[in-house]
């Protein structure tokens, strides 16, 4: 398996085993499962809102409760086809 060096943080190196998904998916204010699928998906930690634009969006994030961002999330890709 080949391993790619990210970056530094906090001086020490990190490393991920697959370039496409970077060191936020290993943050704790990102969902995981929704960043795998090629969202943005940083949470607002005092709310529990996730952003459900695409990765890398423009501008500022766009937050959904808990409880639709995998429905928003779903219409976001399939009308920006993503």
């Amino acid at each position: 398996m080949m391993f790619l060096l990210i970056g530094i943080l906090g001086g020490l190196f990190f490393w991920v085993t697959d370039p496409k998904y970077g060191p936020e998916v290993h943050n704790a204010s990102v969902d995981a499962k929704a960043a795998r699928q090629g969202g943005c998906a940083q949470v607002h930690l005092p709310t529990g809102r996730m952003c459900t634009l695409r990765h890398a969006h423009a501008g500022s994030c766009e937050f959904s409760s808990a409880g639709e961002a995998d429905a928003v999330l779903a219409e976001h890709k399939a009308a920006q086809h993503w």
